[in-house]
């Protein structure tokens, strides 16, 4: 009878554990979907459509810095391809709306890059630089990449990489740009 009782308590525990390592195999395999985006140095795809949003292009961010300065509020740098479709679901879904809506229309700067071109552009110093070197500065390795920063150039929270789990994407913006905000009004 004990041999029985410690036979079932063994295949118990047995079952317990491939349970637990199911669950962590998921959880990885979630993490690694979490992480969805388009490499920054991946090949353009032959087929690439016009966007049909986007935030205002970096062009000057010395004037950006300036009017961030002057405003004390962060500025918003999206990292984006032309041919990365979660890039087009984050401009759809999320920075888009939160850019044009309050509190966010007057609270913060958004500035659109493209990580795969050398398009000149006044860099935070006032030198000309590009949208490729500004990205590997950064290291917005994987697109997108949304990085809040002061009118220096400087990381004020930590930069949201890929296109997080998606009910969540909106709620990652919104704090990294509070943090961002909390340190710029403290």
């Amino acid at each position: 009878m004990e041999a029985k009782r410690t036979a079932i308590a063994v295949a118990s525990r047995r079952r317990l554990l491939r349970a637990i390592l199911a669950l962590a195999s998921a959880s990885a395999a979630a993490h690694a979907r979490a992480q969805a985006g388009t490499s920054a140095d991946a090949p353009s795809r032959a087929t690439t459509r016009p966007r049909t949003l986007a935030l205002p292009a970096a062009a000057d961010l010395a004037a950006d810095a300036k009017l961030s300065r002057a405003r004390r509020i962060p500025i918003l740098l999206f990292f984006d391809r032309d041919d990365c479709p979660y890039c087009e679901r984050a401009l759809r879904e999320h920075l888009v709306p939160m850019s044009a809506e309050p509190p966010w229309r007057d609270d913060a700067l958004f500035r659109q890059l493209e990580v795969n071109r050398d398009e000149t552009i006044v860099g935070f110093d006032g030198r000309p630089t590009s949208h490729r070197a500004l990205a590997r500065r950064y290291g917005a390795t994987l697109t997108p990449t949304v990085l809040v920063v002061d009118g220096s150039g400087e990381p004020l929270s930590e930069a949201v990489v890929g296109l997080l789990t998606a009910d969540f994407y909106g709620a990652y913006l919104e704090r990294a740009l509070k943090q961002g905000h909390a340190r710029l009004r403290p």
